[in-house]
């Protein structure tokens, strides 16, 4: 943020050199003054600037004092830090400047050439503290000063007062400058005199007029202005002391009247045991003043409408008085009633109890009471069941019937429910009953005494109440005993027969059909509708006032809070009284306050006023935003105002806002396009890559209907919207759109508030998808073209590809089709062989290619002749890994007969080749050796036979030819 500053000087070079140093320190100049100025606009003054540079080169003429001038500015601009910039500086100049409000002291050369941002920060520093001070010091002084009780400073050594508060003046009749020629001696009074009174506490005083009074006082040891001193705080106990004073006069006047008294009295500690009787007690209880000595109040007296003593009790010693009428048991089981008038602390743990029998004239006035007594007893209780514990208590006692409770029909008239129940606490039987019958409901179908008044809406008496067949709590009573009962009827008015109530009475005792009882009660049930159902009322406002989470308040014409619901002290911390005592505006956030205090004017001239926020403050300091809501009364007396804190909503709507906005500049930035559609199916949402992908900007789709764009893009795109949304499941479509060339991919997320749709552009990885496609189906038809077997498997040994061949022939090996899925194969394969093929596998996993000629006839079930060369390569990754094994497999089984064929041949040419060396050559070697015997010889032959024998020679030897060569092409072989 810019810091602002102003310059005051009387050189303009100084100002430029000022100037130009704040600037190099980013700080602006709100304006430039002569050191006399001394006037300033209050825009300027609001404007609070942080510094405040002052040249005080010259600081000092006859006509101008610079330290006063100093003193001027630090009052008028209190928020900002004076910073005094002189030639010369020693430690009396500093000290005047900064007693004068300043907050520091500079050479010219220091500010000039030096870095200063520190001597700035702690001027601030120093500027918060002194204000801090400032209102410590002034919260200090109106502490002393104001305070009501009085209070006063004196010298601990000789007693002298040195400072005193306007309320010891007001007290002693003293003005400060004559308290200040006093010593505290002198206010205090001849201890020999008569009537004083001095205690550890108390202390008498004298005052100015010579009154005395009684004050206690407090006293704290401290130093004053450089002096031991003691600060005293006085409270006056005047009228205390004088009242206990009065007291025990009043003790002994009413001792001496006590046993001449017609109403019996008597004294009692604060356990309630008798102390004292006079003689009226004798009489009334009925028994001696022995007798009664030492005998609990309990014992003998029970409180009206059998409210439990220890209450009543207890409820004297807190207000320290009591008045009532009460029952009395005497010795002899007579029962009177008497008025009883207490006092507590006469003296010191004793009070004192005064009875007046008033039997007669409260027996004759009891019947014609009821009703008012239960009118007033409705309109004393707050809440409903109060209320009926009331009347249900009145009605038991007039009657004198052991148990009265109260049946309340829900809001959909079709259960009654017990809503109160009255039993007589000396008649454990009921007490029990009552508490057994708690929490009891009883459908309209339901056979129960109350249905019946309920179904017919008029009274019922029930005669032997146990045996009859519409009660339902038998196991509660004493079949021994004879119950009667009575029901009657409770109507929402004379003039509407809607019930909203059903009393029952029930006694343990025969009682015949009173008609006069029934006719007393149905009269007082008349008038009890009407106000059942404004109790109710009440009460539900009551609650909606106490238990609302809102703040609630009403606040006067003049803005002051006359009444706030609790929500507002838990809310704001502050006690009722402590909002009684402000006003609605007083704990507006000041920025908040003009706003504020529009719609307050609107207010109190008859406007309603509906959601205006504001920053309220908490008794902590700190602010909480609240949306209020206020009615004015139509009389315009009274403003009406409920208020929601919505601090932690609007925290959390910052929150969204702000998360919002993260994921629009993420929506915005991802290369998807992104579309959001509602419920109407309106687009509310269109990013940067919609508009990229689709062509179309966001101005022409925002807030118009998406079904209709999609029809003209894609019907097929509209149908899964259509369909994401109704299946309410996310959906995925690869589609065409023809307009724009492309391929896209859509997902839709349906939500409660519409459709979430991100598109991405494939149309690359589509033809992408297609060239693999095709080279797929290219690789296939290639394989699946020979006869050869090609397969291929992954690290797990698991086949990821093979080829027709290689399924064909291996489901003629194992009886069935295979599939991917070689399961089958292995369960038809033994251990041997599966670990055969895992070596061959596991041996090219390695990264060794190698071949294998493999038999497969010991495979086949029928053991048909099957044997194939098999060739083992690695297949690699793109990071050099072998990710898995491909195998090719040539069938050389018809090979192989054909070289066992051949081989049967070859062995068939050498024997014929032995044949031909042996059996053929040894007749043929005959014949040679004849004819070359006789060439040999000495006998002449003709020529006829000479040449016949040349022919048979060179016949001979070509055939001894022929035969060594098929000899020699057989061993060849």
């Amino acid at each position: 943020m810019l810091r602002k500053a102003l310059t005051f000087s009387d050189n303009q070079e100084s100002i430029d050199q000022i100037e130009q140093k704040l600037r190099g320190m980013d700080i602006s100049t709100s304006g430039t003054f002569a050191l006399t100025d001394n006037t300033f606009s209050k825009v300027l003054i609001k404007s609070k600037p942080d510094f405040i540079f002052v040249d005080a080169s010259y600081f000092e003429t006859p006509e101008f004092n610079i330290f006063s001038h100093t003193d001027y500015l630090s009052r008028t601009f209190a928020s900002s830090s004076i910073i005094i910039l002189c030639k010369i500086l020693d430690a009396s100049i500093q000290r005047n400047f900064l007693q004068a409000g300043a907050q520091d002291c500079l050479l010219w050369n220091d500010f000039l050439q030096s870095d200063i941002e520190k001597n700035l920060f702690f001027a601030r520093e120093r500027q918060v503290l002194r204000s801090r001070f400032k209102k410590i010091a002034n919260d200090y002084k109106q502490l002393f000063d104001a305070n009501p009780l009085p209070m006063w400073v004196y010298n601990a050594e000789n007693g002298q007062f040195i400072k005193v508060n306007e309320a010891a003046c007001q007290k002693y009749g003293y003005s400060a400058k004559e308290f200040y020629q006093l010593t505290i001696h002198d206010l205090k009074v001849d201890t020999t005199a008569k009537n004083i009174v001095n205690t550890d506490h108390v202390i008498t005083h004298l005052t100015k007029s010579g009154e005395h009074i009684y004050v206690e006082l407090t006293s704290h040891q401290t130093i004053y202005k450089g002096t031991d001193a003691v600060l005293v705080l006085a409270h006056d106990v005047t009228s205390k002391v004088k009242a206990e004073q009065e007291k025990n006069v009043a003790s002994k006047q009413l001792f001496l009247i006590f046993e001449h008294s017609s109403d019996a009295i008597l004294l009692t500690d604060n356990e309630g045991k008798i102390l004292e009787s006079n003689s009226a007690s004798e009489e009334l209880f009925n028994t001696s003043k022995k007798f009664l000595q030492g005998k609990s109040l309990i014992e003998i007296v029970k409180p009206e409408f059998n409210t439990p003593f220890a209450s009543v009790w207890n409820k004297f010693h807190t207000v320290g008085k009591h008045e009532g009428k009460i029952s009395i048991k005497s010795t002899n089981n007579d029962t009177k009633i008497a008025s009883w008038r207490a006092l507590a602390n006469i003296r010191e743990g004793i009070h004192l109890h005064i009875f007046n029998d008033v039997t007669e004239v409260e027996l004759k006035a009891r019947e014609n009471e009821l009703n008012s007594r239960i009118l007033s007893s409705i309109k004393d209780s707050f809440t409903l069941k109060d209320t009926l514990n009331a009347i249900s208590n009145n009605i038991r006692l007039f009657t004198g019937w052991e148990s009265v409770e109260f049946w309340i029909p829900d809001s959909q008239n079709q259960i009654l429910f017990l809503a109160s129940s009255s039993a007589n606490p000396h008649n454990a039987q009921f007490v029990k009953f009552a508490e057994a019958s708690r929490n009891r409901t009883r459908g309209y179908e339901e056979k129960s005494i109350s249905n019946n008044s309920w179904r017919s809406k008029s009274a019922y008496w029930f005669s032997d109440l146990y045996h009859h067949d519409s009660f339902s709590r038998k196991e509660l009573l004493d079949p021994k005993l004879d119950y009667t009962a009575v029901s009657i009827p409770i109507f929402e008015s004379s003039n509407n027969d809607q019930i909203v109530g059903i009393i029952i009475l029930i006694t343990d005792q025969k009682v015949s059909y009173d008609s006069y009882l029934i006719g007393v009660l149905s009269k007082v049930a008349g008038g009890l509708g009407n106000l059942i159902e404004k109790v109710k009322a009440r009460e539900e406002l009551s609650n909606l006032f106490d238990y609302s989470a809102d703040l609630i308040c009403i606040a006067d014409k003049n803005g002051f809070l006359i009444k706030t619901n609790p929500a507002f002290s838990n809310v704001l911390g502050f006690t009722v009284e402590e909002l009684k005592s402000k006003k609605f505006t007083d704990l507006i956030h000041p920025e908040d306050l003009e706003t504020s205090a529009q719609e307050i004017a609107k207010l109190y001239h008859g406007e309603i006023i509906r959601a205006h926020a504001n920053r309220y403050r908490t008794k902590l300091g700190t602010y909480r935003h609240f949306a209020w809501v206020a009615v004015p009364d139509p009389n315009g007396k009274q403003v009406f105002v409920i208020g929601r804190d919505v601090t932690e909503l609007k925290a959390q709507t910052d929150l969204i806002l702000k998360n919002a906005e993260q994921t629009r500049n993420m929506l915005e930035s991802i290369t998807d396009g992104f579309i959001s559609v509602d419920k109407s199916w309106n687009v509310n949402y269109w990013n940067a890559s919609a508009e990229r992908i689709l062509g179309i900007a966001k101005e022409e789709v925002l807030n118009q209907n998406c079904l209709i764009l999609l029809q003209e893009l894609s019907p097929e795109l509209a149908t899964m919207f259509e369909e994401a949304n109704q299946k309410q499941t996310s959906l995925l479509v690869e589609t065409y759109l023809p307009k724009q060339n492309i391929w896209i991919e859509s997902t839709a997320y349906p939500s409660n508030e519409g459709l979430s749709v991100y598109i991405r552009d494939i149309t690359l990885a589509k033809e992408h998808s297609l060239a693999i496609a095709t080279m797929q189906k290219n690789l296939e038809a290639i394989i699946n073209a020979t006869s050869e077997l090609i397969w291929s498997v992954d690290k797990e040994y698991n086949l990821t590809i093979a080829n027709k061949a290689y399924f064909e022939l291996l489901s003629d090996l194992v009886g069935k089709p295979i599939d991917l899925d070689t399961s089958t194969l292995r369960e038809s394969l033994s251990e041997a062989v599966q670990a055969k093929w895992r070596a061959y596998y596991e041996r090219c996993m390695q990264g060794q290619p190698h071949s294998v000629i493999e038999d497969l006839a010991t495979y086949h079930p029928t053991g048909k002749r099957l044997k194939a060369i098999v060739n083992f390569n690695p297949i690699y990754d793109h990071q050099g890994n072998i990710t898995g094994v491909a195998c090719f497999a040539k069938d050389i089984s018809e090979l192989t007969q054909k070289m066992e064929t051949i081989d049967q041949q070859s062995n068939q040419l050498k024997e014929i080749a032995w044949f031909q060396s042996h059996a053929v050559r040894q007749p043929l070697a005959k014949i040679l050796g004849i004819v070359d015997f006789l060439e040999v010889t000495d006998t002449e032959l003709d020529k006829e036979t000479a040449q016949l024998l040349t022919d048979l020679k060179g016949s001979a030897q070509e055939l001894d030819d022929v035969v060594k060569t098929i000899v020699n092409k057989a061993q060849k072989k």
